[in-house]
């Protein structure tokens, strides 16, 4: 079961291990915690729940591309980059009682009778309040359904030094040249699982172009020919808590 903090960031950050489970047999479960309303406003169009909605239709396109087989929607609010008044607004995730939201999705987990659970590392990859609190909910999630494997999905950093452009680093402006000297991820070291997801990229792609609203057509990754792109999106990484689980046997 992997929970992700808005829509797109399951194609981003785990696209390719999504379609190689789903590959192999497994039942691949996503939850998505927010509708991401706070995201890139296509046509200037600013309305919140506009976006929501159109954000629901590209996540169920992309969780189709994946071979999801159960998506959940929890439609906590949106709750913007670190330091941003919509942070504690009201109905934004990272305001919400960290313990509920777990109780919620340990629910999900035990329907499902989870093998494993896939979050955050736990800076939230890059900061973002939304990932910071989905690393917290799934961790006290697996606690409470006794899901003894936990996964932080992350960036490795050192791995991607000769990375001039992330989306990720696109989405925090940090200014770096090259991940590798940004605070983005994890250094290689810290990283337990690496699954290769070049023979899966098609699809990751796909999944990734499905969020048209964010992801356009322009954007610096769908812009890279195939074998840049294999580069920079080909590898997914995590921090492993608990004993090996589907992922390690990718």
């Amino acid at each position: 079961m992997f929970v992700h903090a808005h829509p797109d960031d399951e194609a981003i950050f785990t696209g390719g291990t999504m379609v190689r489970l789903a590959q192999a047999g497994h039942r691949v479960v996503l939850v998505v915690a927010t509708g991401g309303e706070l995201g890139e406003s296509p046509d200037g169009d600013r309305d919140a729940a506009r976006l929501a909605r159109r954000r629901r239709r590209e996540t169920q396109a992309a969780a189709r591309l994946l071979g999801v087989a159960r998506l959940v929607m929890l439609d906590h609010r949106d709750s913007g980059m670190a330091g941003d008044p919509a942070n504690d607004a009201p109905g934004s995730f990272w305001s919400a009682d960290a313990e509920l939201a777990a109780k919620a999705l340990a629910g999900v987990a035990q329907e499902e009778g989870a093998a494993a659970l896939v979050g955050y590392d736990d800076r939230g990859i890059y900061g973002h309040p939304d990932h910071v609190q989905v690393h917290r909910v799934t961790r006290r999630a697996a606690e409470i359904a006794g899901v003894p494997t936990v996964y932080g999905a992350t960036v490795d950093r050192e791995h991607l030094h000769f990375v001039e452009t992330h989306l990720v680093e696109e989405a925090v402006l940090t200014g770096d040249l090259g991940l590798v000297r940004s605070h983005i991820g994890v250094a290689t070291v810290d990283v337990t699982t690496t699954v290769d997801v070049r023979g899966a990229l098609a699809d990751k792609r796909a999944a990734m172009a499905a969020h048209a609203s964010q992801i356009p057509e322009s954007a610096s990754a769908l812009m890279l020919p195939d074998d840049h792109f294999a580069d920079v999106y080909g590898w997914e990484w995590y921090v492993r808590s608990g004993p090996a689980g589907p992922l390690d046997e990718l």
